[in-house]
C-alpha cells in the first residue's frame, strides 16, 4: 500500500482549493499540439486527454511566421511571451483558446505562470515551382540571379518562359519525367529552360518579346510559333525585368521549451525541456514575388 502511494505521488502534483483535492498529471506527451493567432499574439496550445488540463505558450512577436524555414528562439518573460499551466473545473476545448472573447466555462481552478525559460520555434518549409521537377531535379542553384533557387524558381533560366513550358511537357518520351527530354529548340544542348537564347538567333528570349514580359505571346509567323523559338526572326527590344514569379509553400513547425519555470505562488513546477511536439502543414499557400532584375 506503501509502495502505492508513493507512485501515486511520483505521477502526480497535488494542490487544494477550497479544500478539494486536485490531481494534476501535467502528462502532455500524448496529445497534438494546436495553435490559433497571428501576428502580435501567436498562441501555440495542448489540452491533456481528460480535457480538463492545458499547457499554452503565447509568442507576442509582430513577425509573420512560417513563411519560410527559420529558428525563432524566445524569453519567456511573464508579459509579451508568457507560459500558462491550467486545470480547470471541466472539460475544455481549442474553442477556449481561439475565441477573441473567452468563455466563462469552465473556470480555471489552478494556474501556474512561466516567469523564465526560453522557447524554440523551428519552422520547415518546403518551397515547390510547380513545374513537375522534384528539388533534387533541378538543386539548389540560381544562374538567372533572381534571387529563387531553382526549385522554386517557375522560370529557371530567367528568359521570362516558365521552365514548365520549356520541357518535355508533352511526355513524348512516354517515361513521364519531363526532364529526360527537355525541349532543345537550338539543339546546343542546352535545353531550353536553361538557355536563355533558345532558338540560336543570336537575340535573348527575354528580348524576343517585344516590350512586353511575354515572349511567348509574340509571333510574327504562326505557322512557326512565337519568336523566341524561331531563328529567322531577330526582332529584339532590350528590356531588362523579371515578370511576375510564383510558388507554394507548406510549412511544419516543431516547439520545445527549455529551462521552465512555472509558478503559482509558493509552488513551482520546473522542466529543463518540454517538448511540445510538431504541427504538419501549420500554414500552407501561394507566394507572388517579382524578382529584381540583378545590377550586373
Amino acid at each position: 500500500m506503501k509502495k502505492l502511494l508513493l507512485l501515486v505521488l511520483i505521477a502526480s502534483l497535488t494542490t487544494c482549493n477550497d479544500g478539494d483535492v486536485i490531481v494534476t498529471t501535467f502528462n502532455f506527451n500524448s496529445v497534438n499540439l494546436q495553435s490559433c493567432g497571428s501576428s502580435g499574439g501567436y498562441l501555440f496550445f495542448k489540452i491533456n486527454d481528460g480535457g480538463s488540463e492545458s499547457i499554452s505558450l503565447r509568442l507576442g512577436t509582430s513577425a509573420e511566421l512560417f513563411m519560410v524555414s527559420d529558428t525563432l528562439v524566445s524569453t519567456l518573460d511573464g508579459s509579451s511571451n508568457f507560459v500558462n499551466y491550467r486545470v480547470f473545473d471541466g472539460a475544455v476545448s481549442s474553442d477556449y483558446f481561439c475565441n477573441q472573447v473567452p468563455p466563462t466555462q469552465p473556470v480555471v481552478t489552478i494556474e501556474y505562470v512561466a516567469q523564465s525559460g526560453t522557447s524554440t520555434l523551428i519552422t520547415t518549409t518546403e518551397r515547390d515551382d510547380a513545374d513537375g521537377l522534384s528539388r533534387e531535379q533541378e538543386g539548389s542553384g540560381d544562374p538567372d540571379g533572381d534571387g529563387l533557387a531553382n526549385f522554386f524558381d517557375f522560370d529557371d533560366d530567367g528568359d521570362n518562359v516558365p521552365t514548365i513550358l520549356e520541357l518535355d511537357t508533352e511526355n513524348l518520351d512516354g517515361d513521364n519525367d519531363p526532364l529526360t527530354n527537355p525541349l532543345d529548340t537550338d539543339g546546343d544542348k542546352i535545353p531550353d529552360y536553361l538557355d536563355t537564347d533558345d532558338d540560336g538567333d543570336g537575340v535573348l528570349t527575354r528580348y524576343e518579346a517585344d516590350g512586353t514580359l511575354d515572349p511567348t505571346t509574340i509571333i510574327t509567323d504562326p505557322g512557326e510559333g512565337p519568336d523566341y523559338l524561331n531563328s529567322v526572326i531577330a526582332n529584339e527590344v532590350i528590356i531588362d525585368e523579371f515578370r511576375e514569379h510564383n510558388y507554394n509553400f507548406d510549412s511544419d513547425i516543431d516547439l520545445v521549451l527549455s529551462n521552465l519555470i512555472l509558478i503559482n505562488g509558493e509552488e513551482q513546477i520546473t522542466r529543463e525541456t518540454l517538448d511540445m511536439g510538431m504541427i504538419e502543414s501549420i500554414l500552407t499557400g501561394n507566394i507572388l514575388v517579382t524578382p529584381a532584375f540583378p545590377s550586373n
